[in-house]
């Protein structure tokens, strides 16, 4: 049992062969996720991939020009003076 009251289900599937992790509720109930919930989930993961690669590149472009830089500095500045 963990602290928060669950249990730890551990063992090989029987039909790949891997090993698996599960935790349980205090009845010992697996929790199926619905069909709206898995593709809720991969829509944040592909968003938040997304965005990490974003990063990435933005981060490459900064670093390879330093008339970027300016520019977006100066970009950035006017910005927070508008508001």
């Amino acid at each position: 049992m963990t602290d928060k009251g669950r249990y730890q289900i551990h063992g090989d599937c029987t039909i790949c062969g891997t090993h698996k992790n599960t935790l349980t509720g205090e009845n010992w109930e697996v929790k199926t996720h619905s069909k709206r919930e898995i593709l809720d989930a991969k829509k944040r993961r592909k968003k938040m991939a997304m965005n990490k690669k974003a990063k990435k590149l933005g981060l490459k472009i900064l670093d390879t020009n330093e008339n970027v830089q300016t520019y977006i500095k100066r970009y950035l500045r006017d910005a927070t003076k508008e508001d």
